[in-house]
């Protein structure tokens, strides 16, 4: 049945408030081409019901961890032979099982104080300002992740300045944010030909629970090797070398 067929149309305004997505967020879709464009009657733009239907499969995706461009790759697959997007939805369990044990906390202020008890004074602000604690509005404090807050602890310990560790964090988890959705990109490029067999459901959860385990393993072994050949570069380039990136990384702030 052609989509552009539905019954019930919407403006675009209409559209946002049926779907609770915004017209922009509605637009943007559309210029990344996972949102069909509306149907052109006249001088107005109509959507349909398929619009709703695709908004709400975009947001449960979403919500699953897909960046756009997966997403914009699986949908295409509706069109071809293979694992359909309905496939996909049925891995629940498969999909949203955690990759690690590291989950959200929250503290109350006495356990907070506690942990920082004996560090200078003004560190819990510099945690605030690094987004590794949130003051929430019972007094409590939400950790969005215990393990990075330990281990920026331990670096300011060992003399990391906070901020030089919220830096670094928020550096590796953009790089890594971009690297992520192009593996995915990959997997689901490369299902049934190179990547969970077949491409069956039960193949597809078996691939990705093998995946599974060893992602952080990979993950820090190939960071380790790009620091060690980064370190090697740097130190082969001699005092020279560094003067210059440490002087581009000061024009880089300024600007």
């Amino acid at each position: 049945m052609d989509d552009t067929s539905d019954a019930t149309t919407y403006e675009l305004a209409e559209l946002a408030a049926q779907s609770g997505v915004s017209a922009r967020t509605i637009r943007f879709y559309q210029s990344e081409r996972v949102l069909p464009r509306p149907e052109r009657r006249g001088r107005h733009a109509v959507y349909g019901d398929h619009h709703v239907d695709r908004l709400r499969l975009i947001a449960e995706l979403r919500d699953r961890g897909l960046g756009l461009s997966a997403i914009r790759h699986l949908l295409a697959r509706r069109a071809s032979p293979g694992m359909s997007v309905g496939d996909w939805l049925g891995l629940d369990e498969t999909l949203r099982g955690p990759w690690s044990d590291d989950r959200p906390v929250v503290l109350t202020d006495a356990e907070l104080g506690e942990l920082l008890a004996t560090r200078p004074a003004g560190l819990r602000d510099r945690l605030v300002r690094a987004h590794l604690i949130e003051a929430m509005v019972d007094g409590s404090w939400l950790v969005g992740s215990p393990t990075l807050l330990d281990l920026a602890i331990q670096l300011h310990d060992a003399g990391i300045d906070i901020e030089v560790t919220g830096q670094a964090t928020e550096l590796l988890r953009r790089r890594l944010a971009r690297a992520v959705d192009d593996l995915i990109e990959l997997f689901v490029d490369r299902t049934g030909t190179g990547f969970a067999g077949q491409a069956s459901t039960d193949e597809l959860a078996t691939a990705l629970a093998s995946l599974r385990p060893i992602a952080r393993e990979a993950a820090g072994i190939i960071l380790a090797h790009e620091i060690e050949r980064g370190l090697r570069q740097l130190l082969e380039a001699g005092p020279a070398g560094i003067d210059r990136r440490s002087g581009s990384g000061r024009s880089r702030r300024r600007r």
